[in-house]
């Protein structure tokens, strides 16, 4: 497979882009921590601060972004690559659809992570989230913007989002179901009366064979042990 990014879109390349400051940001960047001024207290050392990154502080949610940046990451090098992969919904749809999900996911933690400042005299330390957050939710918003854009350039619209989406939940309910659902054990009707099985081991009776009548004898013919008088002249 020859790779070749001259090959890129403008929406491939900022879901490519999105998707490694995503996976930059996630590993290697601090997303909550703990901040202190003051580097040690009674001659015990704290540290100044005690942070964690995006993987480490949020185990449920991480891994819809990594699904994130894997899928966003293999349609960009598939279309470098000029393959396509045969599939119910159109791959610009799944990653602007996952995109849109990452996205939400660190907004949610945002608006709902706990956070707390306090001070006392020159003591100050502050708990809450870090740089490294809101770098995660702007990849992640760059990657919706470049699916997005990728289903302007495809022709992609809502109804036919909706439209691909029930045809692949139809696919996978057919391919779920039962294979042998909906067929008849029963004979179909008029098809005439069913033999009951011979007994096993014994073999099956042949069939009585209808009587033969005997032959009706012809007028004046003798029969066997009889025999017709002669006529006597007067």
């Amino acid at each position: 497979m020859s790779f070749d990014i001259s090959r890129l879109r403008r929406a491939d390349q900022i879901v490519g882009g999105g998707a490694i400051a995503l996976f930059i940001f996630m590993f290697f960047f601090k997303w909550f921590g703990v901040s202190t001024n003051v580097s040690a207290v009674a001659g015990v050392n704290v540290g100044g601060s005690v942070s964690s990154t995006g993987w480490d502080t949020f185990t449920n949610s991480r891994w819809i972004w990594l699904i994130t940046i894997i899928v966003a990451l293999g349609a960009v090098v598939l279309r470098a690559g000029q393959r396509e992969l045969s599939l119910p919904v159109q791959p610009s749809v799944i990653i602007a659809g996952l995109g849109a999900l990452s996205t939400l996911l660190i907004l949610y933690r945002i608006l709902h992570h706990p956070s707390a400042s306090a001070s006392f005299g020159t003591f100050h330390t502050s708990v809450g989230i870090k740089i490294g957050i809101w770098l995660g939710l702007i990849a992640a918003a760059a990657i919706t913007y470049g699916g997005y854009l990728a289903m302007q350039d495809e022709g992609t619209s809502l109804s036919d989002v909706r439209d691909q989406a029930s045809h692949a939940v139809s696919s996978a309910t057919a391919a779920v179901s039962s294979p042998g659902e909906g067929s008849s054990s029963a004979a179909p009707a008029g098809s005439g009366p069913s033999t009951a099985p011979p007994a096993s081991g014994a073999p099956a009776p042949p069939p009585a064979a209808p009587p033969i009548p005997p032959p009706a004898a012809s007028p004046g013919q003798e029969t066997y042990g009889e025999s017709t008088p002669p006529s006597q002249d007067a």
